[in-house]
């Protein structure tokens, strides 16, 4: 769950606040004058946020995304590895023990 801290309160607890956001990915927001003016996250996180973001903001990718589910929800199979990249196996798949 994310603390909600004023900014001055943020100013001068800003070493242990983001070894808290660093180690163990806590999420501080910052207030000014008791409105949210910005978040402190794991940069991982921030990372994944934009990634996310920059999927969602893609429509072919949303599109291919959409038409994927929709090939799956139908049960149908899909190609093989070599049909898609017109090869040939080079020898007997082997499965893989559980």
């Amino acid at each position: 769950m994310a603390k909600t801290l004023p900014i001055s309160e943020v100013k001068t607890r800003l070493p242990a606040l983001v070894t808290g956001v660093e180690e163990r990915e806590e999420e501080v927001i910052v207030t000014r004058r008791g409105r949210p003016a910005a978040v402190l996250v794991n940069y991982a996180e921030y990372e994944r946020l934009k990634s996310t973001l920059e999927t969602l903001s893609d429509p072919e990718l949303m599109d291919q995304i959409a038409r994927s589910r929709a090939f799956f929800s139908s049960r149908r199979r899909g190609e093989t590895l070599e049909a898609v990249f017109d090869a040939t196996p080079r020898g007997p798949v082997r499965k893989r023990p559980r």
